[in-house]
C-alpha cells in the first residue's frame, strides 16, 4: 500500500470514529476545498431519466448504497478536459471501496459522450447521458438557484441518495482531503 493510500485510510478512519469528521460541517461551510461547499440536509438525488451506451435506462437511486461523485460535463467543455481524466482515476481507485463516480454526460448524443471517454481511454468512467438534462437542471437549480449547469459542475452524495457537498470547478480529486472525505462517508451508516 502507498504511504498516501495509507495516511488517507488512517486519516478517514480517525476521522470516522475519533473526531470530527469533515462530513459533519455546517451547510454553506467548505469540506476539503473552498469550492466543495456543504449543502443542506435533507436534500436526495433526483430520480429523472438516465441513458447508457447499451440502450438500458436507470436514475440516480439505482446507485444506492455507494458513495457518489456526481459530475456533469460535455464534450465541448474545456475544463472537463482536464477533469475527466481525474475522475477516471478517482473510479479506478475507489471503486473496491465503495465509492463510484457517475459522470452524466450533458451531450444529448450517445456517440458524442461514448467518443469523448474512449478517445481519453476512460474506462474506468461508464458512458451516461443525463436525458434531457433534468437531473442537471434540477441540482443546479436545488443547490445554485439556477438553470443553468457549469461544467464541470459536482455533487456528493452519501450511501443514502442525499446529496452532501457540491462542487463549483476543478477539484484535485487524486488528493488524500478529497479521498479520505470519500472513505469517512462510505464509512458512515
Amino acid at each position: 500500500m502507498r504511504p498516501t493510500t495509507l495516511f488517507a485510510a488512517a486519516l478517514a478512519t480517525i476521522l470516522a470514529f475519533g473526531g470530527q469528521s469533515p462530513a459533519y460541517a455546517d451547510a454553506g461551510d467548505p469540506v476539503f476545498a473552498k469550492n466543495v461547499i456543504r449543502t443542506e440536509a435533507g436534500i436526495t438525488v433526483p430520480v429523472s431519466e438516465l441513458r447508457y451506451a447499451d440502450g438500458r435506462t436507470g436514475t440516480l437511486e439505482d446507485y444506492e448504497g455507494s458513495v457518489l461523485v456526481v459530475t456533469l460535463w460535455q464534450e465541448h467543455c474545456p475544463f472537463c478536459h482536464k477533469e475527466m481524466p481525474v475522475l477516471n482515476r478517482l473510479s479506478g481507485a475507489m471503486k473496491d471501496e465503495g465509492v463510484k463516480v457517475v459522470a452524466l454526460g450533458l451531450d444529448q448524443d450517445m456517440s458524442l459522450i461514448t467518443g469523448f471517454l474512449d478517445n481519453l481511454g476512460l474506462d474506468n468512467i461508464e458512458p451516461v447521458m443525463d436525458y434531457e438534462k433534468v437531473n442537471g437542471s434540477l441540482l443546479s437549480i436545488e443547490h445554485f438557484g439556477r438553470w443553468s449547469i457549469a461544467t464541470p459542475t459536482s455533487f456528493i452524495i452519501d450511501k443514502q441518495g442525499n446529496v452532501v457537498a457540491r462542487v463549483w470547478g476543478l477539484v484535485d480529486w487524486d488528493g488524500d482531503a478529497a479521498r479520505g472525505f470519500l472513505r469517512s462517508l462510505v464509512l458512515e451508516g
